[in-house]
């Protein structure tokens, strides 16, 4: 058909009509003309003022803080506290038990009053020292109890069971 334009014009000009290609033509420029509208619209507006320049430098961003601990991290760690205390009182005790040897073997009054006030001071930090562990043990105690019930409360739930009556018994439902 490209030899004989003038057989073609014919035939396209009656399939599509002059009217036909005048609408085509008008419902292009209306969806051209909405594409473009909001661009129209907004070239009205001023453009919104810059910033203004401060002479400080750009503050350093730090590192967001850490998520706090978990109730089971938390009882980790009273456990250890409870650990290092008792490892602690052991070795209160060993020097308890040298200062009493000592005070045993001293031979004369000056030395035995000497190692006798090291050794009330060892006892006094022994009657400290298990202050602080029986305070120690009562936080793990609570830091074990509230890990326990987090873990407990995120447990999936069972599903709940109606009676026994209520289930269906045999070969399943029948619908009839």
């Amino acid at each position: 058909m490209s030899k004989h334009r003038d057989v073609a014009q014919v035939v396209y000009a009656n399939t599509l009509g002059r009217e036909s290609a005048a609408r085509i033509w008008r419902t292009v420029v209306v969806a051209g003309a909405m594409l473009a509208s909001p661009m129209i619209a907004s070239a009205e507006q001023a453009a919104p003022p810059p910033p203004p320049k401060t002479d400080k430098a750009a503050p350093v961003q730090s590192r967001p803080a850490p998520p706090p601990p978990t109730k089971a991290e938390l009882a980790k760690q009273a456990a250890e506290v409870v650990k290092a205390l008792a490892a602690e009182m052991v070795e209160l005790d060993k020097k308890i038990v040298t200062m009493t040897a000592e005070v045993k073997d001293a031979k004369d009054q000056a030395s035995r009053d000497l190692a006798n006030a090291k050794l009330t001071e060892q006892k006094k930090a022994k009657t400290e020292l298990k202050a602080k562990q029986t305070k120690a043990k009562a936080d793990a105690r609570k830091a074990d109890a509230a890990a326990k019930a987090e873990a407990n409360a995120n447990k999936p739930k069972p599903r709940p069971r109606g009676d026994d009556e209520m289930r269906p018994k045999g070969r399943g439902f029948i619908l009839s």
